[in-house]
């Protein structure tokens, strides 16, 4: 699966407008047709972020968070995690060996991240998770 491009995996191609309304919305596009294992810690994240492909990224994701939990894109340390803490809570409903994955991995380190990323960030991360786990029942 990670040899193929989300473009591939979704069998959804995109059509090339002929001008781009942003640079983000260019980088998508782009990203879109990378295959899954050559993309980048931050092309992973701004489509995790997007929601772009997610749950063919989310394992990628995860095994990237798992090797370090600060697993840094273009803007800090720690933005993947954030982007994987953003990601809809109904998602996590068919996902729930990924949420237990993702639960784990918040708790074994949690002192971490609040030193690198502060009380407030932790408690929001953790927040998502309760709510992602709650809205399955």
């Amino acid at each position: 699966m990670e040899t193929k491009s989300i473009e591939q995996l979704e069998k959804d191609y995109w059509k090339e407008p002929s001008e781009f309304p942003t640079d983000m919305v260019k980088k998508c596009y782009q990203y879109r047709k990378i295959s899954i294992a050559e993309l980048t810690d931050e092309q992973i994240r701004l489509l995790i972020s997007q929601q772009i492909g997610t749950e063919y990224l989310i394992g990628v994701a995860l095994e990237k968070l798992k090797r370090n939990i600060l697993t840094e894109g273009d803007f800090y340390e720690g933005d993947l995690l954030v982007a994987v803490s953003g990601i809809p809570t109904e998602f996590w409903t068919e996902k729930q060996t990924e949420l237990r994955t993702f639960k784990n991995l918040v708790e074994l380190n949690r002192e971490l991240i609040k030193n690198e990323l502060g009380e407030k960030k932790i408690d929001r991360i953790n927040e998502k998770i309760k709510a992602s786990a709650q809205h399955r029942l």
